[in-house]
């Protein structure tokens, strides 16, 4: 049987054929097989199993989107799978955040309903040389009674923001006359992320347990953060593991998950747990400072485009053109991710962060030009409003 995603905003027009012998089957498998981690191959095929077996999706009772720990043969977690039509305000949203009039609006500013799912794979796939730990993470075509389904005949209409159409998923022999109200029709486009096993999140963790996370674990969170401009970086989307040397040191490793409000269309929500950590204070290393200095937007907005197609708009790339400069600027100058993440974020809700205000600066300073000329000329005014920022911070070091 072959399934169709239809050529949206959220994800390109592919092709996927999938061996299973009826409709309804239980079945998960990678959109882009071809081009997919090749660590995920082998997960993707142990959760089938594990489906096959009759080890349903567990519904996480954590988040606002659904959020489902999918298991090997033995019961065990091997992944997590999240469903675009099941994220706020989506019709298929299982806990109670359902679509509203007028508005394809996301949980976050900045990111529209159905829009999360691409971003959570984009956190890997920009992740070079895992230099963040992300999960290995990418899109999947999942289909089980488990996942949550409110379509019904009162609704006559797709999941607002889904880039699946029910009726795709069948072949014209099946000859159901209402597939899109079909109750068996389960099949769901959503992001599959490898399950870490970790001790904790640092939702609720002690101080003096955080103070003890290496340096070197905090900053590659934060260079990511920076990047993405993370709308939800809160301590219970950073895992950590405690791991014993062989000389009996202990010592931590965290490990980034959540990342489906990333990359926004505005800048207005970007938040970092790690800001308030001490270890955001600290001096980069050398490794940071290389790591950083080798990031290159324009390949990585190119990198996007080839593999999600038209998931992104213009100001996203706009944004990440942002995010990189300020990055690369702040750690060439010697400033602490502390320092760039408290240009970023807001100090008050209602009150614009310093980027925000200098965004705003730069575009005041642009005339009216055509488009190409105006983007340039826009950034070498953001690109001098930065260097002054950072000559004060500098100045106040």
């Amino acid at each position: 049987m072959k399934f169709r995603i239809k050529e949206t905003r959220h994800s390109r027009n592919v092709s996927v054929d999938i061996d299973i012998a009826k409709p309804d089957e239980e079945f998960v498998g990678l959109v882009d097989a071809v081009n997919s981690p090749t660590k995920l191959k082998p997960l993707i095929d142990v959760a089938w199993k594990g489906l096959k077996t009759g080890v349903a999706p567990e519904l996480s009772e954590e988040g606002v989107g659904g959020t489902y720990f999918m298991h090997d043969p033995h019961n065990r977690k091997i992944g997590v799978f999240k469903p675009q039509d099941e994220e706020p305000y989506n019709v298929n949203n299982p806990k109670g955040y359902r679509p509203r009039a007028g508005s394809d609006a996301g949980y976050k500013e900045g990111i529209l309903v159905g829009e999360a799912s691409v971003r959570e794979c984009v956190a890997y796939l920009l992740d070079h040389d895992n230099f963040a730990g992300v999960p290995v993470t990418d899109l999947v075509l999942c289909q089980h009674p488990a996942f949550y389904w409110n379509l019904s005949k009162s609704q006559a209409q797709l999941p607002m923001g889904a880039s699946i159409d029910a009726a795709d998923f069948l072949d014209a022999g099946d000859n159901l006359r209402s597939p899109r109200y079909n109750p068996s029709v389960k099949a769901k486009l959503g992001s599959f992320q490898e399950f870490i096993d970790h001790d904790g999140d640092c939702e609720d963790i002690p101080r003096s347990v955080m103070v003890n996370f290496p340096v070197d674990e905090v900053h590659k969170i934060a260079q990511l953060d920076i990047r993405l401009m993370n709308a939800d970086r809160h301590g219970g989307n950073i895992l950590y593991r405690e791991v014993i040397s062989d000389f009996g040191e202990e010592s931590y490793v965290l490990v980034p998950i959540d990342h489906g409000y990333a990359i926004p269309s505005n800048l207005s929500e970007a938040w970092f747990e790690w800001l308030s950590w001490p270890q955001a204070k600290e001096p980069m290393s050398e490794m940071t400072l290389k790591y950083i200095a080798s990031l290159e937007v324009e390949k990585e907005i190119a990198l996007l485009k080839l593999k999600f197609g038209n998931a992104f708009r213009e100001e996203h790339f706009r944004n990440l053109r942002i995010s990189y400069m300020l990055l690369q600027k702040g750690a060439k100058a010697g400033i602490s991710f502390y320092d760039i993440g408290s240009i970023i974020c807001r100090s008050y809700i209602e009150e614009p962060s310093t980027l925000e205000k200098m965004v705003a600066q730069a575009m005041a300073k642009t005339p009216k030009l055509d488009r190409d000329s105006e983007e340039e000329m826009f950034f070498e005014n953001l690109s001098q409003l930065m260097d002054e920022e950072i000559s004060i911070v500098l100045q106040e070091m």
